[in-house]
């Protein structure tokens, strides 16, 4: 039974889809205008329309957690992963990255900051979460390594990707932390990944002639572009021209490639506790439980088990 399952802090968003919006700024000023006329004998009676915008207001404000149709997919496609002991890991090129300049990440952003920042490797859970944070000292910090220029968020004011704000919830409550940090970090895409994307992009432009040398100027421009979107120091250009194996010339830069320095390639999103999403996500695990246990106790073959177990229990 699942009762006791403990959800990993990457993979919570999946049944975080039926928590309620809190009420907006605005709506909470009406809400708490028209709830103190409403309570005032002295004041002026409520419209009808107002009656009903209250009442709407206020059944939005007391919305329960609830799972979604895609919460309950994910749920049920993790009783069947526990059933049969396999499951799907997610592939993909920005993985690769993360994983393979990890350290770089750490180091660049310890730069900045002027402070060492060690990989954490400790894992723990509590009664809901199970889970590895990037870094804890003194505050969650979970980093992001940007796959490419493109995909750093250098000009946003807030975290956009709601799963990453859940997930620095998670590892607050198994951290018992309140302040946490969601660092991206720009660096070098390795050599065996930008080469990857420069192939893709003959085979999208058909840059490339059959002895692997551009076909034209227009051609050698894009490969230039995806360097330069991919890699940002003079160090990494010329390691990525000598080991890459589609002729990349080192001259072509001049007068393009411009060093990007560390301060520029860190981008810190600041997240604090709320009670009130630790209480959320909570609720969420036990309706997570709740419907896991109803997905395994649906299986035919469960239905017979429990059936005997009841009947050996009556017996005794």
């Amino acid at each position: 039974m699942f009762e006791n399952y403990k959800f990993r802090p990457h993979s919570i968003v999946n049944i975080m889809g039926g928590v309620p919006k809190p009420l907006t700024p605005r709506q909470q000023a009406t809400h708490d205008s028209l709830l103190e006329r409403y309570n005032n004998p002295e004041a002026k009676p409520l419209t009808v329309t107002q009656l009903g915008t209250l009442g709407s207001l206020i059944e939005k404000k007391n919305a329960k957690c609830t799972l979604t149709d895609g919460a309950k997919k994910y749920l049920e496609q993790l009783v069947y992963e526990h059933l049969t002991k396999r499951s799907s890991k997610i592939k993909a090129k920005y993985l690769d990255k993360g994983i393979q300049k990890e350290d770089k990440s750490f180091t660049t952003y310890s730069n900045v900051i002027d402070k060492l920042l060690i990989k954490n490797k400790v894992r723990k859970q509590n009664d809901f979460f199970n889970g590895e944070c990037d870094n804890a000292q003194s505050k969650i910090r979970d980093m992001k390594t940007s796959w490419s220029y493109e995909s750093f968020p250098l000009t946003d004011t807030a975290i956009k990707n709601k799963a990453y704000e859940w997930q620095l919830d998670c590892y607050m409550d198994l951290w018992e932390l309140k302040e946490a940090e969601l660092v991206y970090v720009l660096v070098d895409t390795p050599t065996r990944l930008l080469n990857d994307e420069l192939k893709r992009l003959d085979w999208k432009h058909n840059v490339y002639d059959q002895e692997g040398n551009i076909k034209d100027d227009i051609g050698r421009d894009l490969v230039v572009e995806t360097v330069c979107n991919h890699i940002f120091t003079e160090k990494g250009l010329e390691a990525f021209c000598q080991e890459s194996s589609l002729q990349v010339q080192l001259d072509w830069f001049k007068g393009v490639f411009v060093e990007i320095p560390e301060e520029m390639r860190v981008k810190v999103f600041h997240h604090a506790y709320c009670s009130v999403r630790n209480s959320q996500l909570k609720e969420m695990v036990k309706l997570a439980r709740e419907y896991m246990d109803t997905v395994l106790m649906s299986i035919p073959e469960n239905q017979k088990k429990l059936v005997e177990l009841k009947s050996i229990q009556k017996v005794a």
